[in-house]
């Protein structure tokens, strides 16, 4: 089976101009445990991803609601995998980086959904 067949779609996503408490509106709405951070010129380029870990990390250091998401949110080192790739990747990934969602790209780099190690479970031969 391949990542993209699993990938939950359309991911949610978020600019990192908005404010945390945005971020935590959309997490609760959507009942996700990550925001794909994207572009605001080009919404299919993910920059990065807020978590429900950042948000927690955010509250502990005081930081008020109202700080962007770009003050949070994890933008360094992406971890993805190719929609054409093996689903054994994603796992792979998750297990090596200690997360429990990845993104899932296009070949083109352009966003197509996120993989959470829930999606994982309910595909794994147990």
């Amino acid at each position: 089976m391949k990542c993209g067949e699993i990938a939950s779609r359309p991911p949610i996503t978020i600019t990192p101009d908005k404010t945390l408490e945005e971020a935590v509106e959309l997490l609760s709405k959507h009942d996700v445990g990550i925001l794909v951070v994207v572009d605001r010129e080009n919404p299919r380029k993910p920059i990065g991803v807020i978590s429900e870990r950042d948000v927690v990390r955010a509250l502990a250091w005081k930081a008020p609601l109202t700080v962007t998401v770009r003050e949070v949110a994890t933008t360094a080192g992406l971890i993805y995998v190719y929609v054409d790739e093996p689903l054994e990747e994603a796992a792979k990934k998750m297990e090596k980086h200690r997360i429990r969602h990845v993104l899932v790209l296009e070949r083109s780099g352009d966003l197509y959904g996120v993989i959470s190690i829930r999606d994982l479970l309910k595909h794994c031969k147990l």
